[in-house]
This record gives C-alpha cells, structure tokens and sequence, in this order.
C-alpha cells in the first residue's frame, strides 16, 4: 500500500509504503453500486434519499461540532435540485454516507441470507481499504492501473474530462456529475470506475499507514473520518491514483461520494 515519494501527485499520508498480506479471499463488485441496485435493495432513488436527508432535524457529531448533516453541507431544503445531478438507474448511487452504506450492505446480507445465496462466514460490506487498493492496483504498481500515455482519461471520469459531452442536470461549471458505471476501461481484473466517478467509502478509520508489514488491516480502531477511495467525476488528475487516499466524517453526505460492495470474511 502506498506510493513512493517520486511518484508525481504522491502525498505525505501515502507513506510509509507498506507490505500487505491478505489471508481470506474476497468478492469486490465490478462498478460501484448504481441507483438502481440501491432502489432494488432500499426502495428508495436519490432523490427520496436527499429529501430524507434534508428533512432530519437529527444532530450528528462532526469532528465536535453537533450539526444537521445539510448544515454541515450547507444544503439549502428547499431546494434540492441545486444539488442533484442526473437520476437514473445506471448512475453510481451518491449522497450516500459511510453509515448508510454500511446500513446498506447489512440489509443486503439479511436478504440474501434469507433466501440462501450468501456463503457461511460472508457478508456484504465495504471493502477495507486494503482491499480496495489491492483490487484497483489489479497487479500493478504505477500511480494508476494503466500504462497508456493519456490512461487517466481512459480509465476516469474526473475534473477534466466529466463535462465532455455531459447532459441533463449538472453541477458546478461546467456541468459536469456522475457517469453512468461501466463507461471507461476496465483494470486487468475487469473492475470499472475504480478511479473516478465517485469517490468510495472504504471501512476503515483514517489512520497513518503503519510501515513494514501487516496482516489483514482493517485500519484504527477508532478516529474522527472514514477513509475514501479512487476520485470523483470532480476531482483533479493526482487524485486518479491508486494510491491517493481522502477523509471525511462517517456522516457526510456528498454528490461526489458513493461505494461500491464487497463481499468478505465476516470481520
């Protein structure tokens, strides 16, 4: 895990690199979870799940600070359009925090529990962010998991290439917003979208990477942020890297976040 300091966009949490044992086979979905699989599962489309979040009066702790979670976006209620992008099935799920994912994978596993499709000792949930860098890298080692010249524009949706060509409801100017998944080539293991799109929760607290090696981390075990992972549709090109780690409090909700569902060992 990691980049070494002559990696270009290489950040300071990014080091010491550190060797990584992974004892216990995982499954990792091959795009990140799309509207219509969290409708499938939820019953409920981005939209209902923005207007779910600009109507909870709850407070929740952001690093301190007790806040509702659109006071901490600085949502405006009343107007959730400024906010949403496009809204069909095939787009990445966003607005999504690292709590709800996870509500989200529990359910999933309740599910197909019950109807027999999950293996004994598995369950759905996000990958540790181990995980998610061993399966972006897909055997690789370089600052993405391709080699070409231009491979961030094969490989990403981000800030300098989501606008070509965007249509329907954006954000920001240019308009830009999620791609629908699968749009961009694959890594060698055939995962989409694992740099750009959306930024992806990942299950562990964000710590400093311990050096040396390591067996099955799984991160702190407590902190102020969540770990993300792979860029977004709105982020800047040293953010397409397989190494590039983000942070942000396990509530946050955001138009450029989503996840994408592994299924693992129970932890």
């Amino acid at each position: 895990m990691g980049s070494p300091a002559t990696e270009t966009g290489h950040k300071a949490d990014e080091s010491p690199q550190t060797t990584v044992t992974l004892t216990k086979g995982y499954w990792l979905g091959k795009t990140e979870l799309t509207i219509g699989q969290w409708k499938a599962v939820t019953g409920m489309n981005v939209r209902d799940k923005l207007m779910k979040l600009l109507n909870d009066t709850t407070l929740y702790d952001f690093m301190g600070k007790k806040m509702t979670i659109g006071a901490f976006m600085g949502f405006d209620k009343n107007d959730p359009d400024k906010v949403l992008a496009n809204e069909n099935d095939e787009l990445p799920m966003y607005f999504v925090n690292w709590n709800e994912a996870m509500a989200f994978c529990q359910k999933l596993s309740e599910q197909e529990r019950a109807v027999g499709r999950l293996p004994a000792g598995y369950e759905y949930t996000l990958p540790t962010e181990a995980q998610w860098e061993y399966a972006c890298r897909a055997g690789t080692s370089g600052p993405t998991y391709s080699n070409a010249a231009n491979a961030t524009d094969l490989t990403a949706w981000y800030g300098a290439n989501s606008y070509l060509g965007y249509t329907g409801k954006g954000l920001g100017k240019p308009a830009a917003g999620p791609r629908n998944v699968g749009g961009k080539l694959t890594n060698n293991w055939g995962m989409h979208d694992m740099l750009g799109n959306l930024w992806e929760w990942c299950y562990d607290w964000y710590g400093s990477y311990p050096g040396g090696n390591v067996v099955d981390p799984t991160g702190p075990p407590n902190g102020q942020y969540r770990v993300n992972r792979g860029g977004s549709f709105g982020s800047g090109v040293n953010d397409e890297r397989s190494a590039n780690r983000a942070r942000n409090p396990p509530n946050e909700d955001s138009a450029y976040r989503g996840f994408r569902v592994a299924l693992a060992a129970v932890k």
